[in-house]
C-alpha cells in the first residue's frame, strides 16, 4: 500500500498521493540554494570531526509509474471517443425525429418586405403558381401582417369593455 497505509497522515489527506515514507539522506553536492522553494527538505549537521554534512529528504514511495500513466491516458481516450460517439448518435437521432414530425414550418414561406398593398392571398397564390413552374402547388395561402401593436390595442379595448359591463 501507499505509504504503509498512511498511518501518520491526517484524516483529510488519507487516500491522497501524499508520501509519508521519507528519510533524510546524505547529499554531499547539495546546497541550500538548490532547495530555496522547499528549505524544509534540506538540513545540515556537523560530524564528530567537524565536517559539515548536507542532508535532503528522499521519498521512498514508488511515485508515478509508466503503467499507471498509460492506464490514465487510455481511460481518457476512451472517455473522449465515447463522448464523441454519443454526441454523433444524439445528432442523428435529432435529425431523424425532426424528419419524422412534419409541421407547418416545413412547408411555409415567409416573404420579407412585400409591397404594402400585397394583402390578397389569391394574388399571392397566382404569383407562386405562375412564377415557380409546374412542380409547385400552393394548397393554402394566407397573409399575416406584422400588426402586434394593433392586436394589443384591441385586446386592451376588449378588457376595458368587459370591465365597464
Amino acid at each position: 500500500e501507499y505509504s504503509n497505509g498512511q498511518e501518520d497522515v491526517e484524516l483529510s489527506l488519507k487516500g491522497s498521493a501524499v508520501c509519508t515514507l521519507q528519510e533524510f539522506v546524505p547529499c554531499p553536492d547539495c546546497t541550500l540554494n538548490d532547495f530555496e522553494n522547499a528549505p524544509h527538505r534540506f538540513a545540515t549537521a556537523t560530524s564528530f570531526y567537524g565536517v559539515e554534512l548536507n542532508f535532503v529528504v528522499k521519498n521512498f514511495c514508488d511515485g508515478a509509474k509508466l503503467s499507471l500513466g498509460l492506464v490514465n491516458y487510455f481511460t481518457l481516450l476512451v472517455l473522449i471517443v465515447g463522448m464523441a460517439l454519443i454526441n454523433r448518435h444524439l445528432r442523428q437521432q435529432e435529425i431523424k425525429m425532426d424528419e419524422d414530425e412534419q409541421t407547418a414550418q416545413d412547408y411555409s414561406i415567409v416573404i420579407s418586405n412585400p409591397p404594402p398593398d400585397a394583402t390578397d392571398p389569391d394574388e399571392w397564390k397566382r404569383f407562386f403558381d405562375t412564377n415557380f413552374g409546374p412542380g409547385v402547388h400552393v394548397t393554402c395561402c394566407t397573409v399575416g401582417k406584422d400588426n402586434n401593436r394593433l392586436v394589443r390595442a384591441l385586446v386592451r379595448r376588449r378588457e376595458i369593455l368587459l370591465k365597464l359591463k
